[in-house]
């Protein structure tokens, strides 16, 4: 169960590789066979490269900026505006943050500083390849606006988007990532993409490896035979084996046990398991997504988490949006939950006064869905009528409006504070993301929940200085 390999979705991408040195070019010859790219198309040098360009289209380009006879950049740009579609990755062996900038301006997918590790190659070959993939894919899908999808309720645009994105997930073999606020659907996530997967007929087992004490979790996992410990009277299958043919969602995957996690990765490279006390070995074959509330970057650099576990499992990231970032959303769930949890207990309730429904989209739902259908559930079954109106919902939702509508002396003038524009809180997030990932475009793009193309847009639009991030 070779997790890196995809051969279906990537054997017939075309890949330009733009690179002088030969000893390089070997390299990223072996990785992208390993990824199933079978023969990509090199050029050592700005000439050559520009006689390629027609000989696409090009699913994914890898250019170093320091060539020969001129810059990479300048490849780049020719090749964007004949194939704008083509995932490219830029390369240099200089640090430098206006490189980095300079090459998200001009459209580049993600930035490597030479020298970089193997993994760090293949991950990033691997997104672009899927990103590209997904890209083409989404661009080809056309559908109308739905306000379910496999558990999902929302027709934002945001939303409409996830469900193209899953649908797109849901045909490759590879692990997933799934990124979102606690409460915002990661296990129906992780569920969605089983159901619309080849899988869908096979087990969905979904794990919270926080919820499961430590000395059992690899029981949980990998299963124990009779005697293996105290307490083991009998022979259980762990998730991996109940999940065989299907998928396996493990929630909160960053506190496993670092020894767990060396058996995990076992598991993830060869598709064999051995259970507790057990001398025989058994294959299966499942599809992991995995999620997290901890940030996994931070985990591998502090050492709770392996760095080739983490390769492993992010091949394939989905960010969820929060609540607050999907509009009318919040009055369509809203009243999803009031119609389900009425019917239960008995009430009249069906709908919410114009008054209640400004509350609800102000709120800023921390808690995101899970605090919504909380506070529904709440509001059912305290109170009758059959609108639910102000007086009706819990303080710390309301709070925000009654402190200025209730109390008109207490408003703050415009002297007191000072209120930040969206546009710059939009600009210190870019510049702090950038940061944080150490320039690196696609990881920074994921962990602000927009498109690796959105975010080289604001980056052009806001004329972003890289002397300030």
């Amino acid at each position: 169960m070779n997790m890196l390999s995809n051969f279906s979705l990537f054997s017939t991408a075309r890949v330009l590789v733009v690179e002088d040195a030969l000893t390089l070019v070997t390299q990223y010859r072996i990785h992208l066979q390993t990824l199933g790219v079978a023969s990509p198309v090199v050029a050592s040098d700005v000439a050559e490269a520009l006689t390629q360009l027609d000989l696409g289209p090009w699913d994914l380009a890898l250019i170093d900026i320091g060539l020969p006879d001129g810059s990479g950049f300048e490849v780049m740009q020719r090749l964007l505006a004949r194939w704008p579609e083509c995932a490219v990755v830029v390369i240099s062996g200089l640090e430098s943050m206006d490189l980095a900038v300079q090459a998200a301006h001009a459209g580049a997918l993600d930035f490597l500083q030479k020298p970089f590790q193997p993994e760090r190659l293949i991950i990033t070959l691997r997104n672009a390849l899927q990103t590209a993939s997904m890209s083409r894919q989404l661009k080809g899908w056309t559908t109308q606006k739905s306000d379910r999808f496999y558990g999902f309720i929302g027709r934002s645009e945001v939303m409409q988007s996830i469900y193209l994105t899953i649908q797109t997930i849901a045909k490759s073999h590879a692990p997933v990532f799934v990124y979102g606020e606690s409460g915002a659907g990661k296990e129906l996530a992780a569920d969605a993409i089983h159901q619309t997967s080849e899988r869908a007929q096979r087990p969905f087992v979904p794990v919270n490896c926080a919820s499961i004490p430590l000395d059992l979790i690899e029981s949980e996992l990998f299963g124990h035979v009779r005697g293996a410990f105290t307490g083991a009277h009998a022979d259980r299958d762990g998730a991996f084996v109940l999940a065989d043919g299907g998928t396996l969602f493990l929630d909160e995957i960053a506190e496993l046990d670092i020894q767990v996690q060396a058996k995990l990765l076992r598991v993830l490279q060869t598709g064999e398991l051995r259970r507790l006390g057990d001398s025989r070995t058994k294959i299966v074959n499942v599809r992991v997504v995995c999620a997290s509330h901890r940030d996994l970057h931070a985990c591998v650099r502090n050492g709770t988490f392996r760095e080739d576990l983490f390769y492993r499992l992010h091949v394939i990231p989905l960010t969820l949006p929060p609540l607050r970032e999907r509009g009318q959303d919040i009055l369509l769930l809203a009243h999803h939950f009031l119609k389900l949890y009425a019917k239960q207990e008995g009430k009249q309730l069906e709908g919410f006064t114009p008054e209640a429904q400004s509350v609800l989209l102000r709120h800023p739902w921390p808690g995101n869905v899970r605090e919504l259908i909380n506070t529904v559930r709440a509001v059912v079954a305290l109170n009758s009528g059959d609108l639910v109106d102000l007086a009706m919902l819990p303080s710390r939702v309301k709070n925000e409006i009654d402190w200025a509508t209730a109390n008109p002396a207490n408003k703050v003038s415009e002297n007191d504070i000072r209120i930040t524009p969206l546009a710059e809180l939009e600009r210190l997030e870019i510049s702090r993301a950038l940061n944080y990932f150490n320039k690196n475009i696609l990881n920074a793009s994921q962990a602000l929940g927009i498109h690796p193309s959105t975010l080289h847009r604001k980056l052009k639009s806001m004329n972003f200085d890289s002397n300030r991030i």
